[in-house]
């Protein structure tokens, strides 16, 4: 009888993290893992909708509306993920909360405890968007990183070795800076030469549909951090930034079984 192999699986905050998961099933895990925020019996014309989508518009949290027969209770939120109800406020609060909290999650005073019953459960490390302006800071902020820790590794996917060649500079620099630096393109012409970096010239429906970059921290758990995108119909995006170091070591540890161990698809000027 032959052995039965199973996917090894890593837990994240009660979630399971198959190492079978490529980019897309990455993408589409953080897609499957947002959160609910569904506001019953409000008006369906109140500008609160508008205004929680724009307040929690990175947050991994999609704002729903919904009525109950009865039409009652009145103006009560319930925020849920996949599994579980988390938090049952009233929309009063909300409302409160957008009045004094700030433009977003990021600048309110968290640990405020009028809103801890609701807010505690998005204390985020991971973000989404489908916002390319967003996605491109969140890259820079990424290769910023790696340039300020100037140690540890980088790898960076640009989905064509002809985008790659409009970063070569900031490429080349990270690896002067003693970055070990490994970017991915489908090999639609002659990748960039980045000094010590390695280009992995790879021609896959992963690498041409995805958009990353993903930087190890350096040693350092803290400074761990993955932008991830997948490329959708019209030049659209929908992409997730994350934080989380358990996150990071997976993504990595994906490129680095699928690709590095090749040696045909690798260019290095070492």
């Amino acid at each position: 009888m032959g052995k039965e192999v199973r996917a090894k699986r890593t837990r994240k905050n009660g979630y399971e993290l198959r190492d079978s998961m490529d980019l897309r099933d990455s993408i589409e895990w953080i897609r499957r893992h947002e959160k609910e925020l569904r506001l019953f019996n409000v008006d369906p014309t109140d500008a609160i909708h508008g205004e929680l989508e724009t307040y929690f518009e990175t947050q991994s949290v999609r704002i729903t509306a919904g009525q109950t027969v009865s039409g009652s209770p009145e103006a009560v939120a319930v925020l849920s993920d996949e599994s579980a109800v988390l938090a049952v406020v009233d929309v009063s609060m909300l409302r409160r909360l957008l009045e004094t909290g700030g433009s977003g999650v990021d600048e309110l005073g968290i640990t405020d405890e009028r809103y801890e019953r609701i807010l505690r459960h998005l204390k985020e490390t991971t973000f989404t968007s489908h916002d390319i302006e967003q996605l491109l800071y969140a890259s820079r902020e990424i290769e910023d990183r790696a340039r300020r820790v100037a140690q540890g590794s980088i790898h960076a996917g640009f989905q064509q070795c002809s985008v790659m060649a409009q970063q070569q500079s900031v490429y080349t620099g990270l690896a002067h800076r003693g970055v070990s630096v490994h970017t991915y393109g489908v090999p639609d012409a002659t990748p960039p030469d980045l000094g010590s970096g390695q280009v992995h010239a790879v021609s896959t429906d992963e690498i041409a549909e995805t958009w990353f970059v993903v930087f190890d921290g350096g040693g350092d758990d803290s400074q761990k951090t993955a932008l991830l995108a997948h490329e959708a119909e019209g030049n659209a995006f929908y992409g997730a930034w994350t934080y989380d170091p358990t996150f990071v070591d997976h993504v990595l540890a994906h490129l680095t079984q699928t690709y590095s161990s090749s040696t045909d698809d690798i260019m290095s000027n070492l």
